[in-house]
């Protein structure tokens, strides 16, 4: 990792989703799904209906190569994992935590907040499930300004792009 940051202090690692373990074939995805209420309430109801298959074959998406062999690191270290996503519905829930399955291990639990904000307390719910302090959890996340926020407030943040 490019900061050389000591995963030995670390106990728990959580992950943005969108951008960050679900890397979007359509960059423009939020954009598109909301170019009309028609289109975003099928993007919600497909998702809900066909979680198995939502980020395959409606809205595609790849992992990430670079988080996969991170994730493989993790898991050896008994590093414990979530993913916490901001979500305005949680009607595609199911599709992301089949992705995540799918894609990385059904070892990293799906949690989510409704906005950005939010994350902040999402992690120190996280931090008190598993009795550890904010210094001892890694965030990687793809905004910048989702980043800057968390750093701001004590959380030891990566932007994805910082991870080798």
């Amino acid at each position: 990792m490019k900061n050389n940051l000591n995963l030995d202090n670390i106990k728990v690692v959580i992950f943005d989703f969108d951008g960050t373990l679900a890397i979007h074939k359509d960059k423009d995805f939020v954009k598109h799904r909301n170019e009309s209420e028609d289109k975003r309430l099928s993007y919600y109801s497909k998702a809900y209906q066909n979680p198995d298959k939502f980020y395959e074959e409606i809205e595609p998406c790849d992992k990430s190569e670079i988080l996969y062999n991170l994730i493989e690191k993790l898991r050896n270290k008994n590093i414990k994992m979530y993913c916490l996503s901001g979500m305005k519905y949680s009607f595609h829930f199911r599709a992301k935590q089949d992705f995540i399955n799918k894609k990385y291990g059904n070892d990293i639990d799906l949690v989510s907040v409704g906005n950005q904000q939010l994350k902040l307390d999402g992690i120190k719910i996280i931090a008190s499930v598993n009795n550890c302090n904010l210094d001892e959890i890694l965030f990687i996340e793809d905004l910048e300004d989702t980043v800057s926020y968390l750093k701001g407030n004590g959380v030891n943040v990566l932007n994805v792009k910082e991870i080798k």
